[in-house]
């Protein structure tokens, strides 16, 4: 078992001041009402103290738009753009919440699969991350009630709040181990009574993070609700404009195209974010669209959220964050979704009889 250590608060921009020539340092800035996942140019400016961001650690490792390979028709030549990713300097993400590390092993399996992803795993290798424990609830969030609200893994570092002025640290790498030696001035042995702070802090978050939804059943809840109204409900409300999947931790689907310069023989090759919400998402040759109505959009994304993911991934695509429901313009909250389907379910003579 790794040494644990303390930090003082006060020295964190200090710290990242210490790193910053081995590093690219990005964390959680204020960005008007809310914050974002910037670069850390001023570390005067980094904020611990925040609710959640705007967007998930996502757009680190798969980009909203991203070059792949570039090709010129005269030369007949072809370049991955892999190599760029490979030369940057060292990245380092601080004040990651539990929620979106999980976020982040999720998509580890899936672009870490069967089917590797090269420039994924270039970016995931390339990175640092230093995790945050949230102890106290942000205004939208859920993660408790789908066990996201703790990681064992997928850290270098971990921080958690034990006092007003003091972080306890665990080392989760190698990774984490090259930090306290860069920066070993700003860390300090654990002692007993910081060990205590720490057990206590582990209880104040427990007590404090809400239980807002039982996933226990969400199978047979799903399975039960394939016909249910609750669907063509969702399908006149949602605006299909994507907010929700854009912003979302898990959302993974991407379209590539190639696009032309002028003379029609050079380009690139893009891959953009996409989503199961919009019209063409399912748009195939021929002009048939396997999923054309909005209501069969929204069931779609439910159920491949909380029941195709586990097939595929071995756990939901679901972290709890409750961006999706802060991003939605309709009010829409997966949240309250589930809870509906569970009643459904809950309510059946089946269920009853079980």
């Amino acid at each position: 078992m790794s040494p644990t250590y303390t930090i003082k608060k006060e020295k964190m921009q200090q710290f990242v001041e210490t790193i910053e020539d081995e590093y690219d340092v990005y964390g959680p800035v204020p960005r008007r009402t809310t914050h974002v996942f910037d670069k850390l140019d001023d570390p005067s400016l980094l904020d611990l103290d925040y609710d959640s961001t705007i967007m998930s650690p996502k757009k680190f490792f798969l980009p909203a738009e991203q070059n792949m390979l570039l090709f010129d028709n005269e030369s007949g030549t072809v370049k991955d753009t892999i190599d760029r990713i490979e030369q940057m300097k060292p990245r380092l993400l601080l004040g990651i919440h539990s929620c979106d590390i999980n976020g982040m092993l999720f998509l580890d399996r899936v672009f870490g699969g069967k089917y590797e992803d090269p420039y994924y795993q270039a970016y995931r290798e390339n990175t640092t991350v230093i995790g945050l424990n949230c102890i106290e609830p942000c205004e939208n969030g859920f993660c408790r009630s789908v066990n996201k609200n703790f990681v064992l893994e997928g850290y270098d570092l971990f921080l958690t709040e034990i006092s007003d002025s003091h972080y306890y640290v665990h080392v989760g790498s190698p990774k984490g181990d090259r930090l306290l030696s860069l920066a070993s001035e700003f860390f300090t042995r654990a002692t007993p009574e910081d060990d205590a702070a720490f057990k206590q802090a582990l209880k104040r978050k427990h007590e404090s993070l809400p239980v807002d939804l039982h996933i226990d059943h969400i199978h047979e809840s799903l399975d039960m609700a394939w016909d249910s109204p609750l669907w063509e409900e969702l399908g006149e409300e949602c605006m299909n404009c994507g907010s929700c999947a854009l912003v979302c931790p898990t959302c993974y689907c991407f379209d590539v195209r190639d696009e032309l310069d002028l003379s029609l023989q050079n380009g690139e090759r893009k891959r953009k974010w996409d989503t199961c919400l919009y019209y063409d998402f399912a748009l195939v040759a021929g002009n048939h669209n396997f999923r054309e109505e909005p209501p069969v959009r929204n069931k779609y994304r439910i159920y491949h959220k909380m029941r195709g993911a586990i097939h595929e991934q071995g756990m939901i695509a679901c972290i709890g964050c409750g961006r999706c429901i802060s991003a939605c313009p309709a009010g829409i909250s997966i949240k309250d979704i589930l809870n509906q389907l569970q009643n459904q379910w809950a309510s059946s003579p089946t269920a009853m009889e079980g």
